[in-house]
Order: structure tokens, then C-alpha cells, then sequence
């Protein structure tokens, strides 16, 4: 094997394992699971208000919801990989900034009495889960790079 033979066959590996990242992040920021998950968030918000045993259906409605949405984000993945303690930790920051946020809109929802705050804090919430999913895409990307370089 010549010097330019390894250094071609490095560089074809090199690049299937930069598509292996693209697959494993475009999977994970993928939209209907996005929008899956706003949905779970907006649910878990909006049933703070409802009576019982509303509340409780709505939140069973959301926890059903974001389970099922997990397990078929798992099965239909691309890419298997084991989280890193990075992507842990990012993922947990993130869940909670999206927790601020609902309980923000709450306490600013009830302070300017509006109807219903907390599906009011609700939506809120879901919308910033779907900012925030697409905005991570890129630190997602670079965390990955660096686990898989580090």
C-alpha cells in the first residue's frame, strides 16, 4: 500500500463518519419530532389550570405522547450511538431554559390576568421548544464532532 493509497482510504473514512454525524444530528432536530414534543410541552403546560381528572388525563395524554415519541426516535434511527455526558448535559440545560420559559409566561401570564394562563404559558413553551431544537442543531453538531475527535 502506497502513502497516497492510505491517505485516500483515511480520508473515505473520515468522510462516512462525517455523514454518520449529519444522519445521527439531522435525525435528532428532525420536525415531527420537534413538533412532537412541542406538542408533549404544550400539554404538560396547559394542564396546570384544568381541573381534575382532566389535569391528570392531559398530563398522561403528554407523558404517553413524549414516551411514544422517544421510543420511535429510538427504533427508527439511523445512527446508534451512546450519548455523551456532553450531550447530557447540553440536552439537560436546554429542557431547562424550556422550563424557565413555561414558568415565566405563567407568572407573566397571571400577572397580566389573561384567560387560561397556562395554556397561554403552554403554547409559549412549545414554541420556544421548536426554537430551541433548531437553534441547538449546530452546538449538537460540534458536540458531536468533539466526542468523536476527543
Amino acid at each position: 500500500m502506497t502513502s497516497y493509497d492510505a491517505r485516500t482510504a483515511l480520508d473515505a473514512i473520515h468522510h462516512h463518519q462525517e455523514q454518520t454525524r449529519d444522519a445521527y444530528v439531522r435525525h435528532g432536530s428532525s420536525l415531527p419530532y420537534g413538533l412532537v414534543t412541542a406538542l408533549a410541552v404544550f400539554g404538560f403546560g396547559a394542564a396546570v389550570d384544568l381541573p381534575n381528572p382532566w389535569r391528570t388525563l392531559t398530563l398522561l395524554a403528554a407523558g404517553g405522547l413524549m414516551a411514544g415519541m422517544l421510543y420511535v426516535h429510538q427504533r427508527r434511527a439511523p445512527v446508534h450511538r451512546k450519548p455523551s455526558r456532553a450531550q447530557w448535559t447540553f440536552s439537560l440545560w436546554l429542557g431547562g431554559v424550556v422550563t424557565l420559559i413555561l414558568v415565566a409566561a405563567m407568572v407573566c401570564a397571571r400577572l397580566l390576568e389573561l384567560p387560561e394562563p397556562s395554556v397561554i404559558a403552554g403554547a409559549v413553551a412549545a414554541v420556544a421548544t421548536l426554537v430551541a431544537g433548531f437553534a441547538a442543531r449546530p452546538i449538537v453538531k460540534a458536540i458531536t464532532r468533539r466526542d468523536d475527535h476527543g
